[in-house]
């Protein structure tokens, strides 16, 4: 019975070592031996493979990118970063014209959220709805209720 954990936590020490290791790196001994390894971290994304950036701008031009991950909302992405858009659902943000022709046009409920914002622009979005994706590495980001951040 003690030798079936010592073999358990094994399997569960290579599978966590594993993690990091792309399988180009494995050694063809290795992917012969172990297909289903392989094949399980064959399509694992690294963080670098989902990475956004986001570029956030102030009524004095100051400028402030910052790395996010697809999926994450542009809300979530300004609060880990410390640049305050507003509480959720009153977070309306104005989006380059770029970056707003790139992503994906409001759905019915955030249209619901900018008919309530007295400031709105043609570019205008709620930044708790809009998801980021690869397909747009780079969203330029103009604060409306403009506060100062730091830049560093």
């Amino acid at each position: 019975e003690n030798a079936g954990n010592e073999s358990s936590m094994l399997g569960v020490r290579v599978l966590r070592a594993a993690r990091s290791v792309r399988p180009h790196v494995l050694a063809p001994a290795m992917q012969k031996s172990f297909p289903a390894f392989s094949r399980t971290f064959a399509a694992v994304p690294t963080v670098r493979d989902n990475t956004v950036y986001v570029t956030f701008t102030n009524r004095n031009g100051d400028r402030l990118r910052v790395p996010g991950l697809e999926g994450q909302t542009l809300y979530e992405v300004a609060l880990a970063n410390d640049v305050v858009v507003g509480d959720l659902f009153t977070c309306h943000v104005v989006l380059s014209p770029e970056s707003y022709a790139a992503h994906p046009q409001p759905k019915s409920e955030e249209e619901t959220h900018l008919d309530t914002v007295h400031d709105r622009s043609p570019t205008s979005r709620m930044a708790s709805f809009l998801k980021l994706s690869k397909a747009v590495p780079e969203t330029t980001v103009a604060l409306v209720d403009v506060r100062d951040f730091e830049t560093p």
